[in-house]
């Protein structure tokens, strides 16, 4: 859900902003698990994406399912904005792994072991870290994805679709990105699943990365801070 069309870069004032607020959320226990949804063809979901390092400039974001097979799941994702249309597929697994897609700007690609992006089931207090071997897609050595999630509670949030007592899980992820002038890029995510439509009814994000250096001319550059609301869901299979 990351096109690299969408590109802005600002000192991080607006990722603190969205954070600061999510730290103050008050959380409910989330009850029994929450086991991994069923997925079928033809499941869809339309979003709404507002990017405040654009003004708050809002885009729309598609995506269906379009294949089931042994667990796994195919999803055509598209993205339009005023500048144009992108379109990818993701390829997930039955317990929250993307085993091929695209986990930010970048061109989709397999991860092998799927990105944990959610652990099912899904339980109060659970929290997951990974560390995926990757090599750097320009320098071929050796490199790293670091992904860390929490589920906290039950969180009730409105969005376009409606009102949902969702399942809210924090989440950061490091990629394999950094360069000898500037650090990885670091994705502080929070996100409000809801079993009900099978899919996040919400997704706050903030990305940054630092320039390398000493002294007071290291930056800390913010290079998104996006807000995903759920428009409308249309189940499969019938």
């Amino acid at each position: 859900m990351h096109p690299s069309r969408v590109r802005s870069h600002s000192i991080v004032t607006a990722s603190v902003i969205v954070f600061a607020v999510i730290a103050g959320c008050a959380s409910a226990p989330v009850g029994a698990p929450v086991d991994a949804p069923r997925l079928v063809v033809g499941d869809h979901w339309q979003y709404r994406v507002t990017d405040n390092l654009r003004r708050g400039t809002v885009s729309q974001l598609d995506a269906e399912v379009i294949a089931v097979a042994g667990g796994s799941a195919r999803i055509r994702l598209d993205y339009s904005d005023t500048s144009g249309r992108t379109e990818w597929i993701d390829e997930v697994d039955g317990q929250g792994g993307l085993s091929s897609g695209a986990l930010w700007r970048e061109r989709p690609r397999p991860f092998n072991p799927p990105a944990q992006l959610l652990a099912f089931p899904l339980d109060q207090g659970k929290t997951w870290r990974q560390v995926i071997d990757t090599l750097h897609p320009d320098t071929e050595l050796r490199d790293q994805i670091l992904i860390y999630g929490k589920i906290d509670g039950r969180n009730a949030t409105t969005v376009p679709a409606g009102r949902y007592d969702a399942v809210y899980i924090y989440r950061i992820v490091q990629l394999d990105d950094e360069e000898f002038w500037r650090t990885r890029t670091t994705l502080r995510e929070a996100v409000w699943y809801a079993p009900e439509v099978k899919a996040p009814v919400r997704e706050a994000r903030a990305a940054e990365y630092t320039e390398k250096g000493s002294g007071p001319d290291m930056t800390t550059i913010s290079t998104e801070s996006t807000v995903l609301e759920l428009v409308s869901f249309r189940p499969g299979g019938k």
